[in-house]
């Protein structure tokens, strides 16, 4: 039999193999919902966050934080992704987001937690804070980083505070539709596609705020050539923050789901202390309605080098900690391309009959260390087969020095393939094979592009 034919799903479909929060079509949405696998260590992870997060929606909590960790591939992006679409609970493809999930629970009580957490209305603001960060990283960075997600949530334009706040007041003034039928009048295009540049239309700015009755012309011409910036704290953010979540009614929430803030703070601890003042001031203040979740390649007390109060605060501010480990990335792979149909299933136990003998010699590694290791027995060689279990934990070591030590390796959650796309490819590398075949180890870092070097013949 071809190892092409051995497989559940067809092994040469596409798998988004590096789930990014910024690619956000209905296609790829619909994908992950899909064929997301609920795995043993993440029905754990579920049900420690809605167990915390249920309590939330009946009594206030300052309890707020959740800090999402795990090494490069482990899936906490993926994770993360999951729960914005789950509570905001969005119609994907026809189908509210929950509903893919009705059969991926085993555990009927579990489900009926995440329905209850799901029939809340919710807002969520995903992003990488990569991505968002202003150009200037000072230590003010991720406040920076907080207003401008919020108000691009509220349709502002967040990459310019100013414009922002002018944008903010003439919506409160019940103008907004007046000044942007007025600016595209005036200028022959939408405030939307100019405002980026509004600094090269003062007239028309100037014209429109008149024409509308959002100020007076004195009043215009002096926010326009105002040359102070906007200064903006923490404490002023949470309060609009918290005006507009009371603005949708009693039981909304607000969701800010940040990728990555482990690798943006790195050892910088004014940032850390930044990121757990904004937490704190918002636990305060928001009492539950509004938290804030982040993800991490590091636990968070390797990331800080904050000692003493101060790395008790931030440790109290992230009360929910899950750590996605690699067994977790094992079980995908197995389950999402590895399945077996019936007939390879009843095959492969054949094969392992004859072959065991061999296969225990071939695996049996002198001085080996313990989570290196061959076939278990015939289920393992079924479940895993082409690969050998050792490759799996051995990639993950690979992939983790190489961000450790190599230059390029640092940001290979950015675009690198995954290691589901890895072995995928390496599986297909091979497909046109026989069952006495298997993968080389070295198919599989090859797939995973870090070196451009042709399969050996």
């Amino acid at each position: 039999m071809r190892l092409q034919d051995i497989y559940q799903s067809d092994i040469n479909r596409l798998i988004n193999g590096v789930i990014k929060v910024a690619q956000n079509d209905e296609n790829s949405i619909e994908a992950e919902l899909r064929e997301y696998i609920i795995t043993r260590e993440l029905r754990k992870h579920f049900n420690t966050f809605l167990n915390n997060y249920e309590k939330s929606l009946n009594q206030p909590t300052d309890k707020i934080g959740v800090w999402i960790s795990g090494f490069f591939g482990s899936g906490k992006s993926h994770f993360l992704k999951m729960l914005s679409y789950l509570l905001s609970n969005d119609v994907v493809a026809g189908k509210h987001a929950i509903d893919y999930f009705e059969e991926k629970f085993d555990d009927p009580m579990m489900f009926a937690q995440l329905e209850t957490c799901a029939n809340v209305p919710t807002e969520t603001i995903l992003f990488n804070i990569d991505s968002k960060s202003p150009l200037t990283k000072d230590k003010t960075a991720i406040l920076r980083v907080f207003a401008k997600v919020f108000y691009e949530h509220l349709g502002f334009y967040g990459n310019d505070l100013k414009v922002a706040k002018l944008e903010q007041f003439i919506s409160k003034s019940g103008k907004m539709d007046a000044f942007q039928e007025s600016f595209q009048r005036i200028n022959g295009d939408s405030w939307e596609n100019v405002r980026e540049a509004y600094a090269f239309f003062e007239e028309d700015v100037v014209a429109a705020l008149t024409e509308a009755a959002v100020t007076s012309e004195t009043a215009a011409r002096n926010w326009f050539n105002g040359e102070e910036e906007v200064d903006l704290s923490i404490e002023q953010l949470v309060k609009e923050i918290k005006a507009y979540v009371d603005s949708r009614g009693k039981n909304f929430r607000l969701l800010f789901m940040i990728d990555e803030v482990g690798q943006y703070i790195g050892s910088d601890s004014d940032l850390m202390l930044n990121l757990q003042t904004i937490v704190e001031e918002i636990g305060t203040k928001c009492e539950g309605r509004v938290w804030v979740m982040v993800t991490s390649q590091e636990a968070i007390d390797s990331i800080t080098k904050i000692s003493g109060d101060d790395f008790s605060k931030i440790q109290g501010r992230f009360n929910t900690r899950l750590s996605l480990s690699s067994s977790s990335v094992d079980e995908v792979i197995k389950k999402r391309i590895l399945a077996k149909n019936e007939n390879a299933v009843e095959m492969l136990k054949i094969s392992y009959e004859k072959n065991h003998a061999i296969l225990r010699n071939l695996f049996t590694f002198k001085d080996a260390i313990l989570d290196l290791k061959g076939y278990a027995g015939e289920g393992d060689f079924v479940e895993t087969y082409p690969f050998v279990p050792y490759q799996f934990r051995l990639m993950q070591n690979v992939l983790a020095q190489i961000r450790k030590h190599g230059n390029s390796g640092k940001h290979l959650s950015g675009g690198e393939r995954s290691m589901l796309s890895g072995f995928q490819e390496a599986a297909q590398a091979i497909q046109d094979k026989d069952e006495n075949a298997l993968v080389p180890f070295y198919f599989t870092i090859q797939c995973i592009h870090f070196w451009k070097v042709p399969f050996a013949a």
